[in-house]
C-alpha cells in the first residue's frame, strides 16, 4: 500500500509540475499577443514616404470566441475609423509559442490558417513553415499566398520587452516585418510596399 501510495504521490507531484510548465509557457507567450475579449488596438496606417497627415485609423478588437474546424479561435473585427465600409473579420489562436490567423478564402469556399508569429524564436533564429500539398497546389489560383511549398519567419531581434520578426512569405508583396511587445501585443508593422501600421492606443481587459 506504501508503494503505490508513493507512486500516486510522485504522479501527482509529475502531472502538476507539467501543468505548471505548460502555463507558465502559455503564460508567456499570451504576453506578446493578450487574445482576451474586448481588447482593443488603435492603429495608424500609412505610407512611409507619405507626410504625417495622410494615415488611416482604424481599431481591431477581439469580439468573441469560434470554434472551427474543431480548434478554438478568438474573433477579430477590423474596421477603419469613421467609415461606412463594413468591418473585416479574422480569427487568431495561440498554441504554445505560436500565433495563428485563419482567414476565409471565398475563392476556395474555406479557411486557410497561417502562423503569424513564433514567439519562443532568438534573435537571429529562423523558422521554417511548410504548407500542406494540397495549398501547394492550389497557390496559382489565389493572391498574396507563397509560391513555394514553405514561408520563413525570422527573430531579427529579441529582448526583455518586445520581438521583432520578420516574415518572408515570397511573391511581391510577401515581405513584412511585425514588432510585439508583451503586455500589449503588435505595435508595428511595416511590408514591402513601405505601407506602416503604428499603434497609437489601445484598451486591455486583460
Amino acid at each position: 500500500m506504501k508503494f503505490i501510495f508513493y507512486s500516486f504521490v510522485v504522479f501527482l507531484s509529475i502531472l502538476f509540475l507539467s501543468c505548471s510548465s505548460v502555463q507558465k509557457l502559455n503564460s508567456l507567450n499570451n504576453q506578446y499577443m493578450p487574445l482576451t475579449i474586448g481588447n482593443k488596438w488603435f492603429y495608424n496606417i500609412h505610407i512611409s514616404k507619405d507626410e504625417v497627415g495622410s494615415e488611416i485609423s482604424v481599431i481591431s478588437e477581439i469580439v468573441g470566441i469560434d470554434t472551427i474546424e474543431s480548434k478554438r479561435y478568438y474573433k477579430f473585427k477590423y474596421e477603419k475609423v469613421n467609415s461606412n465600409i463594413p468591418p473585416n473579420y479574422y480569427h487568431q489562436r495561440i498554441s504554445n509559442d505560436t500565433l495563428y490567423t485563419l482567414n476565409y478564402d471565398d475563392k476556395r469556399k474555406k479557411y486557410l490558417e497561417r502562423v503569424t508569429a513564433i514567439f519562443s524564436l532568438d534573435s537571429n533564429e529562423l523558422a521554417i513553415i511548410k504548407l500542406n500539398i494540397e495549398e501547394v497546389n492550389a497557390e496559382s489560383e489565389i493572391e498574396r499566398l507563397p509560391i513555394e511549398n514553405n514561408y520563413s519567419i525570422k527573430a531579427i531581434n529579441k529582448n526583455d520587452e518586445i520581438i521583432e520578426l520578420f516574415t518572408n512569405v515570397g511573391g511581391i508583396d510577401g515581405n513584412y516585418t511585425e514588432i510585439y511587445k508583451k503586455g500589449i501585443g503588435m505595435i508595428k508593422s511595416k511590408n514591402d510596399w513601405g505601407i506602416v501600421t503604428e499603434l497609437i492606443d489601445y484598451e486591455l481587459n486583460n
